[in-house]
């Protein structure tokens, strides 16, 4: 789950792993976008959380009982440390949790698709500040993209948020699970933000529409 957050800015910048740099600057031919929700809101249940850095634990199976809700949004530290070790993320899991988590508080919890257990800091940003996010193939660099756009209010913030921090990890949440957790690699000072991860056209369709809320 951990790939680049490939960004926008006034000129497009493109860092991505393991591609090659699309600088500031240069043309760059527009993608074939395949699936569009223009003008959306975001789901409900959409959030976006910092990734506390070194925190996460990679592995399924939890160690001694389930934390308890109250365990997994403390803001003690050796409590925060409990809950990632003993979280139950093995796939197809269900969580109790699951869009009652409070935004306010930080946040155990996994990845909706991979066995990783994540501890995230308070929202930053709520999802009702995505405007459009749509899925589309890059022919220029062969490979599928997701586009995210937020409004104005929102644009302010992840422009604040990805300028502190730069090849740190973001949470994007759903039902209070990681849905993707991309590395930011420049500051996005418009709005406009492109995800990559090596998508099957499937993945990226299907990550618009958990985005988008269709």
């Amino acid at each position: 789950m951990r790939f680049a957050v490939v960004l926008s800015a006034v000129a497009l910048v493109t860092l991505s792993a393991g591609c090659d740099a699309v600088v500031s600057g240069q043309a760059v031919p527009a993608p074939v976008k395949s699936s569009s929700a223009a003008g959306v809101r975001g789901p409900a249940s959409l959030e976006f959380r910092e990734v506390v850095a070194n925190a996460s634990r990679v592995g399924g199976a939890g160690t001694g009982p389930p934390p308890s809700q109250a365990a997994r949004q403390s803001t003690g530290v050796a409590e925060q440390t409990a809950a990632v070790r003993a979280i139950d993320c093995m796939p197809g899991r269900a969580d109790p949790l699951a869009g009652h988590d409070d935004r306010t508080l930080p946040l155990v919890t996994c990845g909706q698709t991979d066995d990783t257990a994540y501890l995230l800091e308070p929202e930053f940003l709520p999802g009702s500040e995505v405007a459009d996010a749509t899925s589309g193939y890059d022919t220029q660099r062969g490979q599928w993209i997701v586009y995210l756009e937020f409004k104005s209010e929102g644009t302010k913030i992840w422009a604040d948020f990805t300028s502190k921090n730069v090849n740190q990890q973001v949470a994007i949440v759903v039902n209070s699970q990681v849905i993707w957790a991309p590395n930011i690699r420049v500051a996005v000072l418009d709005g406009n933000t492109q995800i990559t991860g090596k998508f099957t056209e499937q993945r990226a369709q299907e990550l618009a529409s958990q985005l988008s809320g269709r």
